[in-house]
């Protein structure tokens, strides 16, 4: 893997240079930076990352600010929590944020940058997969609410995204779980290659072939940059492909209350989504029986622990951001790589009947309980 790659992201509003390497990012990258800048930096993180990386952190010179790990604390109280921490440190309009951690730091970094003195600029440093892979690119930022996911925020990309491949070594399971889910996801939306080169190479995975996943990674990099830059604030539709799995994946995070890690819930809502595909004339049995092969040859836990009611669950779907007049609208696929388009809509209608089709088949396949 080149150490020296840059791949750049444009939006309307200027283009985000995504640097890409191994071992450079607190050693090198970000110590230049500091040096360059006259801008008075903060850096925001989680407690363990600030635990686990903080004798490095002491040695720049920056402010840290960090917040209890986990998706729960991306909410309205950690974001006012580090306002009030900036603004009591007398950081201005000439600030720039620096947000190291995996989706739940970036996320929330990027939308406290985005209305934080009405806009600061703010680089992101991802540590997990999945932030590598998905989070940390194409600009949406948002924090949780008790009705949904990600239901406040803000299109505000990045100046810069700092992958580093080494974070990855320090990785517990699950993270690496989650960001195996979003490369699926990428492949089942727009690439049979890297679907089959993921499941034919499942070795490499297993040691964790860091040269390999890397070339993985910037390979799931590529399709979001691609469909970011065709439709930067999902205007067109079809940055919603993006979302595949994700509209019954976050109702069941949400009814899960976050205890189960994001690639947990999204692979389930993915499966899902391939069922009502297959259900809609739309995708072969056997094409999601492969599916789901793949998802269980990543040993992906495929199990939620509470039984979801038909009301709560369309009540969840009806406010997604995707949702036309309250009724649910989801993202579905033809075949590996092939998202239908629907006119240009790249989502589409789901019968009610079939939403509660499909949430007797997720209770019969995936509840514990029933295991």
């Amino acid at each position: 893997m080149d150490k020296q790659i840059k791949l750049k992201v444009s939006h309307p509003s200027h283009t985000t240079q995504i640097h890409f390497g191994i071992d450079f990012a607190l050693s090198k990258h970000i110590p230049r930076m500091l040096d360059e800048t006259d801008r008075k930096v903060a850096l925001i993180t989680d407690t363990q990352i600030e635990k686990r990386y903080g004798p490095v952190l002491e040695k720049l010179d920056l402010k840290v600010f960090s917040f209890p790990e986990g998706e729960a604390q991306k909410n309205r109280k950690t974001k006012e929590m580090l306002e009030d921490h900036l603004l009591s440190h007398q950081f201005g309009r000439d600030s720039l944020l620096i947000g190291l951690g995996g989706g739940v730091v970036t996320d929330l970094t990027g939308f406290l940058a985005s209305n934080y003195c009405r806009g600061v600029p703010v680089i992101f440093v991802p540590t997990t997969l999945l932030g590598m892979v998905d989070a940390a690119i194409g600009g949406k930022t948002g924090i949780n609410t008790p009705f949904g996911k990600n239901m406040i925020g803000s299109f505000y990309p990045p100046e810069e995204v700092i992958i580093d491949g080494s974070f990855l070594s320090t990785l517990p399971k699950h993270e690496w779980t989650n960001g195996v889910v979003e490369l699926l996801k990428a492949a089942l939306i727009a690439s049979p290659s890297l679907f089959e080169s993921m499941n034919s190479q499942i070795d490499l995975w297993n040691a964790q072939d860091l040269p390999f996943i890397m070339d993985q990674i910037f390979e799931g990099i590529q399709i979001k940059k691609e469909v970011v830059e065709r439709d930067p604030f999902e205007k067109r539709g079809e940055r919603r492909i993006l979302n595949f799995g994700h509209t019954i994946g976050h109702a069941i995070e949400q009814f899960e209350e976050y205890k189960i890690p994001h690639g947990q819930a999204v692979a389930i809502g993915i499966l899902a989504a391939c069922y009502i595909s297959e259900k809609m004339g739309l995708l072969g049995s056997n094409t999601r029986l492969n599916i789901e092969k793949a998802f269980r040859l990543f040993h992906i836990p495929l199990e939620i622990t509470k039984e979801i009611s038909f009301d709560a669950l369309v009540k969840a779907l009806s406010i997604d951001k995707k949702s036309q007049g309250s009724i649910p609208r989801m993202v579905l696929i033809e075949g590996i790589g092939r998202v239908a388009a629907f006119n240009g809509e790249y989502c589409t209608q789901v019968d009610f009947s079939l939403i509660d089709e499909t949430l007797i088949w997720i209770h019969k396949n995936f509840l514990k309980s029933h295991g």
